[in-house]
């Protein structure tokens, strides 16, 4: 499951934004597991420098423990209730519990409302987290320092083929979709990187890989254990 594991104010995302998907022709085999029971646990780790190989990263102190808790329908559609829990001693997000609510919509993409109250869903609505294995979806997402500011570069997400990671001693066969970042001319200092975003089928999120903007320190989340039910 997609989590949001933002520790700066400023980092690479789509947090912020929001996408449309037209309607497909047909439903895709479905991608993602999101039974009731399903938890995953995972770590946070921090480095200080993506452009050095020898750069080391190290655990940041946070723990995510992920699960898909209900079942709901709202508005003739159906959502996993997905909660955080978050532990993260000496900081102010440590005992933080987050809910959001997950639905595989009609082209076998993974989508998310931060909350449904008040809220009109739709098969096309919703923030696209992974598009499971459609190659055709791309995604433009401009950076800027806050509404109304200037752009200062843009992301274009895009699935990536299968390829085997190691994540805490462990090889996965994943599928990346990965964010190139693209500065503008006028940023100076701005580097070009590379958001990851890495699920493996049936198992849900094993590595995600977010970018601070304006240094080149990034975090990685690694999937620790999990429990899924079939």
């Amino acid at each position: 499951m997609k989590l949001s594991f933002l520790l700066f104010a400023v980092c690479l995302g789509m947090l912020s934004c929001r996408t449309e998907d037209p309607l497909p022709e047909s439903k895709e085999e479905s991608f993602f597991n999101l039974n009731v029971g399903n938890k995953w646990v995972y770590k946070t780790y921090i480095n200080p420098d993506f452009t050095n190989p020898q750069s080391t990263s190290t655990f940041s102190g946070r723990i995510d423990s992920v699960s898909i808790v209900s079942i709901v329908n709202i508005q003739g559609l159906t959502f996993a209730k997905q909660r955080t829990k978050i532990n993260f001693q000496n900081s102010n997000l440590n005992g933080n519990v987050n809910y959001q609510y997950l639905r595989v919509n009609a082209k076998g993409h993974l989508v998310s409302y931060p909350a449904l109250d008040n809220i009109q869903v739709t098969e096309t609505g919703g923030h696209v987290l992974h598009p499971g294995q459609d190659f055709t979806y791309t995604f433009n997402n401009p950076i800027s320092d806050g509404q109304g500011a200037p752009v200062i570069g843009n992301v274009l997400y895009k699935l990536q083929n299968e390829a085997v990671v190691n994540v805490e001693g462990n090889n996965y066969n994943v599928f990346p979709y990965k964010g190139e970042f693209t500065p503008v001319t006028t940023a100076n200092g701005l580097l070009p990187k590379t958001q990851d975003i890495s699920y493996k089928k049936g198992v849900g999120l094993v590595k995600e890989i977010c970018h601070s903007v304006y240094s080149k320190s990034f975090f990685e989340t690694r999937l620790v254990s999990a429990t899924i039910i079939k």
